[in-house]
């Protein structure tokens, strides 16, 4: 839906692979065949090959009405134009990988030019593969903007710009019917300066540096049936945090446990449930139970059912503010009415309890059809509503309560 990149930008770790496709070695994700996501001859693209590097451009134009861009009350809705350009490119080699993703969405609200934004990614990734095993290695850099129609971001008058700059690498070594992987990663997120009230307010207090290790454990019950075990350790500096204001560093500690199992393509169970520690430097040690959970049913060849749900502790915005527990679920359905043409509907709700006091409470709705004209064309037609309640974060503003909703047509051109 519409509004998937305005949520991948809240600041957690599951955002740079949410604004990639799948496919690309070192952010790759497989959450099995779909309606939307499994392949169709004869109506997917059928690239530009170089060598052995297939490489697949596209643009995306889009014409709608936003009824709220700003996320504020009393709202001001506008037209838009939205331009998205886009390469992805990668190998077919039968063994070894190396692929990227290059995208920029500029968005132009023509009776509220303040809302603009023009957000850009880049990815490149590979991997090589020894034996059995495989390693991956993926950097990527993200150009994107938060407004105050997101849980948990300030009451701005305008999208707060930042970037991210990350690294990440992998081995999975297999052992029979089991896997082990451990991972790293780094990432630098800087923010630009936020416009409240028509101040201007420094956000170089968020600038933060992130590193990241981890360890999955996996055992092979059977072909697509494992056992699973995560644990993660996660360090937060902040080196721009204010003269007297409580630095928001932290160390965290995960545990999940849970299963990956699929059961005869008809539906697929992926959970882990745990517990994380994060310890402040400057604020009192907070527990809390987490998960990462997905279900998706396929009654039939023509329809997908999936619900997601998760639970984590994510960096609050606002200053003196040590963070919050995000509690998110969603529900999509996806239909082939016809060949050609895809039907979706979506729900979610959304809740952050703040360490320091205060909740916000989220919702969105989502409609939309796509036509696939043929192998070089695409015709969708989009509706989304999200709602916000809640407004304090501890003593601090978040923004607050509004509606926003976002139609949208587009046409996508791919070769």
């Amino acid at each position: 839906m519409a509004f998937s990149v305005f949520a991948a930008a809240r600041a957690g770790a599951q955002a740079i692979a949410t604004l990639f496709p799948e496919g690309v070695p070192g952010f790759d994700v497989s959450p099995g065949v779909t309606v939307r996501s499994r392949l169709r001859p004869g109506l997917e693209p059928p690239g530009l090959r170089i060598g052995s590097l297939i490489v697949r451009p596209a643009v995306e134009t889009s014409v709608g009405y936003d009824g709220n861009p700003s996320g504020t009350v009393p709202a001001e809705g506008s037209w838009l134009v939205r331009t998205q350009p886009s390469v992805l490119f990668g190998t077919d080699w039968s063994r070894h990988a190396l692929g990227g993703f290059v995208s920029l969405t500029d968005t132009r609200y023509l009776d509220t030019p303040a809302q603009s934004r023009t957000d850009g990614s880049a990815l490149l990734g590979g991997a090589v593969d020894l034996g059995r095993d495989r390693w991956s290695l993926a950097v990527a850099h993200l150009a994107q903007h938060q407004d105050a129609s997101q849980v948990g971001a300030l009451p701005t008058d305008r999208p707060v710009s930042f970037t991210i700059d990350t690294a990440r690498t992998s081995y999975a070594a297999s052992f029979g019917r089991w896997t082990l992987t451990p991972a790293a990663e780094m990432a630098r997120w800087r923010f630009d300066a936020a416009s409240v009230a028509g101040a201007t307010v420094s956000q170089a207090y968020r600038d933060r540096l992130v590193s990241q290790g981890g360890v999955t454990l996996r055992y092979a019950l059977a072909p697509r049936r494992e056992l699973v075990a995560v644990g993660r350790v996660v360090g937060q500096g902040y080196p721009d945090t204010p003269i007297g204001q409580p630095s928001q560093a932290s160390l965290d500690t995960q545990l999940l446990v849970g299963i990956d199992y699929e059961a005869d393509a008809l539906w697929r169970l992926r959970l882990l449930v745990g517990g994380e520690t994060r310890r402040f430097a400057a604020y009192r040690s907070h527990d809390a139970l987490i998960a990462e959970a997905e279900v998706a049913w396929m009654p039939s060849g023509l329809t997908t059912i999936r619900g997601t749900l998760g639970r984590s502790v994510e960096d609050a915005a606002q200053e003196g503010v040590s963070g919050y527990t995000y509690t998110s679920g969603r529900l999509t359905i996806d239909h082939e009415y016809m060949r050609e043409l895809v039907l979706s509907a979506s729900a979610g709700l959304q809740h952050a309890a703040f360490l320091q006091g205060g909740s916000q409470t989220g919702y969105t709705i989502g409609l939309g059809a796509t036509w696939m004209v043929n192998r070089l064309m695409r015709v969708s037609a989009t509706y989304d509503l999200r709602g916000l309640s809640g407004g304090h974060a501890g003593t601090q503003a978040t923004a607050g309560p509004s509606t926003h909703s976002l139609a949208l047509l587009t046409v996508r051109f791919g070769l």
